[in-house]
């Protein structure tokens, strides 16, 4: 058998895998942080930044977003995209030692949401989750939200009106 005979068959099933892996695999962890940035003419600022220690909020910016920058409103939102090209929410999910490790990411991973996903969530919140099939780094559907890391399940209630929003 000529060798690229063997690579012609591994390969598809090697890359197939990594689909499989984003379409039956749910991702599970912890959410250790929240944060957003705006982007303007290539240059990203950090607005604010929320883990279990500290809330950070730009000086720039903290009339603006008050003593709640865990949550932000639509009007707060159009505000900063007025101010930024772009403004991005991001969640860091220490991810779980109890998933299924042939695929599964492992350790801290900081992902995209949206902010309907970064207002609904609070650090020490455990999650599961599925990500982008084109962009591992987004989550696109939230499937389980819990407080206790026992709690948590593969599938249950979410009581966010639309994660992907």
């Amino acid at each position: 058998m000529k060798r690229r005979t063997v690579l012609a068959g591994v390969l598809p099933f090697l890359q197939g895998g990594r689909w499989l892996d984003q379409l039956l695999l749910v991702n599970q962890g912890e959410i250790v942080q929240k944060r957003f940035v705006g982007i303007a003419e290539g240059e990203t600022t950090e607005i604010a930044s929320i883990d279990n220690d500290e809330t950070t909020v730009s000086s720039k910016h903290e009339g603006q977003l008050g003593q709640s920058p865990g949550e932000i409103s639509t009007a707060v939102a159009t505000s900063l995209r007025e101010t930024y090209d772009s403004v991005q929410f991001q969640v860091t999910v220490d991810h779980a030692d109890g998933t299924i490790n042939m695929f599964s990411r492992t350790g801290s991973v900081e992902y995209r949401a949206s902010r309907t996903l970064y207002n609904g969530v609070t650090v020490g919140d455990h999650i599961s989750f599925q990500t982008s099939l084109l962009n591992r780094d987004t989550i696109i559907s939230l499937s389980c939200l819990a407080k206790e890391e026992e709690s948590l399940q593969r599938r249950c209630r979410v009581d966010i009106e639309d994660p992907t929003g």
